[in-house]
């Protein structure tokens, strides 16, 4: 190892302490798809932000589809919102109902039943 390695390389111990703090500063996988959830929710106007939350079934999203359609129709700022989170999450051609059901049944419903995986 030339000299200057020697001085550059970092200590064992120091390495370790960066490397926990990066694991415990990490958010879960759960805390990661409520923060996306919440932003969707926030793009929502309020009716269609409850309508959403009361879905208890796959049938329920087809009904709050068709509430962001008109949300979306009356609203240009809703539709930008909702299309700058439809290419964040690489859904871009998705339909106003698969983007509700994708909402709840891979973010509200997996964090309700506690069924996001973890790596």
């Amino acid at each position: 190892m030339s000299p200057v390695a020697r001085r550059l390389r970092v200590p064992p111990a120091l390495g370790l302490a960066f490397l926990v703090l990066a694991i415990a500063c990490s958010e879960s996988r759960t805390e990661g798809r409520q923060r996306r959830l919440d932003t969707f929710r926030q793009a929502l106007p309020t009716e269609v932000r409850t309508a959403f939350d009361s879905i208890d079934a796959e049938e329920d999203c087809e009904a709050v589809g068709e509430l962001i359609t008109a949300a979306r129709a009356s609203d240009p700022g809703v539709d930008a919102k909702l299309d700058s989170i439809m290419h964040a999450e690489l859904i871009d051609t998705f339909t106003d109902e698969e983007l509700a059901y994708f909402f709840w049944y891979y973010f509200a419903h997996a964090i309700e039943t506690g069924t996001v995986p973890e790596p």
